[in-house]
């Protein structure tokens, strides 16, 4: 018999309100692997990037990862592993910016990438990076911070979200 056991965190990795107490306590290897991609999307930010159809991207500002936009981002993974779906709308219909209201980010723009199927955060970055829109969202010098949920497990595996955003000001 093979057993594991996994470390759990409850940290300040996504703010303490009701809407994130379910994505609070997160496995150390899901917080380590949403930590890696955050440093790949910078390695990719300070070297610029062409992004086919959406254009060449020069090389801009690091990221920094938001506890309210990681919240955001992990709901999303979850819901998605849960409920068994792949999209940025709900079942019901609601859309990335519902869940970013909902974790308490002000923004003043936002976007979202969502993945599945790679176990590793380069696998995952790889496939961002080769997909116009995704590598656009990456790369957008709007964007100045960044939540980001990782959730094994469900049909795919391996579930990701990317939530970028910019508050206002």
């Amino acid at each position: 018999m093979a057993l594991g056991l996994g470390a759990c965190s409850k940290s300040e990795d996504v703010p303490d309100i009701a809407y994130c107490d379910d994505v609070a306590d997160w496995g150390d290897s899901a917080i380590s692997l949403e930590e890696e991609v955050l440093e790949i999307v910078n390695m990719h930010r300070a070297a610029g990037a062409n992004c086919g159809s959406e254009g060449s991207f020069a090389p801009t500002e690091p990221l920094t990862m938001n506890p309210n936009l990681r919240c955001a981002a992990r709901k999303h993974t979850l819901d998605m592993v849960d409920r068994n779906y792949f999209s940025h709308n709900s079942p019901e219909g609601d859309g990335p910016s519902v869940r970013i209201d909902a974790a308490e980010y002000d923004w003043s723009t936002w976007g979202e990438n969502i993945a599945r199927g790679s176990s590793d955060a380069e696998g995952t970055m790889e496939q961002w990076m080769g997909s116009d829109g995704h590598c656009a969202n990456i790369m957008n010098p709007s964007f100045t911070e960044i939540g980001v949920g990782y959730v094994a497990g469900g049909e795919f595996g391996h579930t990701w979200t990317q939530v970028f955003g910019r508050p206002p000001g």
